[in-house]
């Protein structure tokens, strides 16, 4: 629990404190939210590789260094005095994203039974959980201290997780999990990925037509075909792409990408709406202390529908479940387009988006689990935290060209352009409903020990 708590100190240190990073570093709209988007590129691009790490006898050494990783990003961005050694940091700490995939193949090797749905779905929302905890003291340090302050505590926060880590996590692993590590998958995905990502963060200042985009786009399509003959050949892959043959696996995958979008942008644009003067028209002008308060009910709402949830998909199915974290979820974008300074109406947005998240978040680690075996599960679950990433990481560089390319005066966001990101959030919700739809119809299983093989007893001959 403390290792994927790390990653909720990197999502406070992220979404909230963009406004803050472009008002110190005197950069851009879109620079700024670089400050984000390279967190989660990273964390995009290394979940699959530190999932499998996660399923093997290298579990414990991988998640410590991990977060000494995170523990050394919060400390160069403390001491970064440029923006170039502040993104530096940033970067490292998204290692972080990963924990949460690698403490899921923990829980299902040392638990068992009904108590393993419930902790993966508790482990699942852990960020949302930390994140709407730590809010209100991230935004209250930054503002009234600076963003070295908040990184600093950051890097002491992350360096006690690493002792613990280090200290409490068992050593054993179960037999027959010795597999090699499929590196040239490993460096293949990671480029594709990557070459991917910086297309959509950089088309809007390069030109979506312009030669680097389009030689990005090619190179990350390129090396995603080659990527996908070398796993389904390879004996040991890196990511089982079979498994995306199941409706449950695949369901689980793009719900996933989709709900990451509104997951990681829309406290991105409460952030934005709340700090802007009423002169905007729609700002709320709220200090940054007081949009971390605006941000608490995060942690409950995330915590409570998860619940909900996971009692719903007993009952009715985990398509019904899937379906209402979506529904919810785009109501929490849409009410930002009505916001106009109120502050009661910025609570409600960041109370349905933080529902809709925790239902789709509690319940999507139970349907991969039930449908891959013990020794898939960290890769399996990294391939979902990837594509929640990924998700995340287009919809911030999304977000970013839609606000500036109808940004105002000294780069003033307006109107129009936070109208259609906030649309661009709610959209993608309400696709994910339509992909829960492809869920079987059966409810959720209790995670039950599987019975050992029994050998066949011969039977006496008759003579």
């Amino acid at each position: 629990m403390s290792a994927a708590l790390v990653s909720a100190a990197v999502v406070t240190l992220g979404a909230p404190l963009v406004p803050r990073v472009q008002q110190t570093f005197g950069v851009g709209t879109e620079a700024s939210q670089w400050s984000y988007t390279i967190t989660l590129l990273v964390g995009a691009t290394l979940t699959p590789l530190l999932g499998r790490l996660a399923d093997g006898r290298r579990r414990r050494p991988a998640m410590v260094v991990v977060c000494a990783l995170v523990t050394l990003g919060c400390a160069v961005s403390a001491a970064g005095t440029h923006f170039g050694v502040f993104l530096a940091g940033r970067a490292l700490q998204g290692v972080a994203v990963a924990l949460v995939a690698m403490t899921i193949a923990c829980a299902r090797d040392l638990y068992s039974g009904p108590a393993t749905a419930r902790l993966v779905a508790l482990l699942s929302i852990t960020t949302a959980l930390g994140a709407g905890a730590a809010y209100p003291l991230t935004t209250f340090v930054a503002d009234h201290f600076g963003l070295r302050a908040a990184y600093g505590g950051a890097t002491v926060l992350a360096l006690l997780v690493t002792l613990a880590v280090a200290a409490g996590l068992p050593r054993t692993v179960p037999v027959g999990r010795d597999a090699p590590l499929d590196v040239p998958g490993a460096v293949v995905l990671i480029a594709a990925t990557a070459c991917a990502l910086l297309a959509v963060s950089q088309g809007n200042s390069w030109g979506w037509s312009s030669a680097g985009v389009l030689v990005l786009g090619a190179a990350a399509l390129c090396l995603s075909l080659w990527w996908i003959r070398l796993e389904l050949r390879a004996a040991h892959p890196l990511v089982q792409l079979r498994l995306f043959a199941r409706r449950d696996v695949l369901a689980a995958h793009l719900t996933g990408l989709l709900m990451g979008v509104s997951l990681y942008n829309t406290p991105v644009l409460i952030t934005r709406i709340g700090l802007a003067s009423r002169d905007t028209r729609y700002g709320a002008g709220l200090s940054l202390s007081a949009i971390g308060v605006v941000m608490v009910p995060i942690a409950l709402c995330n915590y409570l529908s998860s619940r909900t949830a996971t009692a719903l998909a007993r009952v009715r199915g985990r398509r019904v479940a899937l379906a209402s974290g979506g529904v919810v979820g785009a109501l929490g974008p849409l009410m930002l387009i009505e916001v106009d300074g109120h502050l009661a109406l910025l609570v409600a947005a960041v109370v349905l988006t933080s529902w809709g998240a925790g239902a789709t978040f509690g319940t999507l680690p139970g349907l991969i689990v039930d449908s891959v075996e013990p020794g898939e599960t960290g890769s399996a679950t990294s391939v979902n935290i990837l594509l929640r990433a990924v998700g995340g990481a287009v919809g911030s560089a999304v977000t970013a060209a839609l606000i500036g390319a109808a940004h105002g005066p000294a780069g003033v966001a307006t109107t129009t352009g936070l109208t259609w990101a906030a649309l661009a959030c709610a959209a993608t919700c309400a696709a994910s409903v339509v992909v829960s739809c492809c869920v079987p119809s059966r409810r959720a299983r209790r995670s039950e020990p599987r019975p050992a093989a029994v050998e066949p007893v011969p039977l006496p001959r008759a003579d």
